[in-house]
């Protein structure tokens, strides 16, 4: 081993996700060996995933949100565009930072797992 790692809870969560064969079936490939660092296209499923539950959450946010603060179905169309616009802004960023997680945790250990160049 090249570094010694040690890797956090949350890592150690994506990287249970990540070593079960179904994670990888649902990834639609075949899984890696530990040691390859990879780039981002094996993990675009896990951003689509991630995104679409974002965008239902955030969607049922809005209108939660309209709805309370007691505005008519009218003022709601209009708040839509915005509203809708700002739910796949969050939620881009916040599944780009969940394959993120991903990714960093699969690559920090596969280097941690790399022999020592010398």
């Amino acid at each position: 081993m090249s570094k010694m790692w040690h890797p956090s809870p949350l890592e150690v969560k994506c990287l249970s996700h990540l070593d079960s064969a179904a994670g990888w079936k649902i990834l639609g490939r075949e899984r890696p060996p530990e040691t390859d660092l990879l780039p981002w296209s094996p993990f675009q499923r896990i951003f689509l995933i991630n995104f679409v539950q974002f965008a239902l959450v955030l969607t049922l946010v809005f209108f939660l949100v309209e709805n309370a603060s007691g505005v008519g179905f009218g003022e709601i169309r209009e708040d839509l565009p915005y509203g809708l616009g700002g739910v796949v802004v969050l939620a881009s960023l916040l599944g780009a930072y969940v394959t993120y997680l991903y990714r960093r945790s699969w690559n920090k250990r596969a280097r941690s797992l790399m022999p020592a160049s010398e």
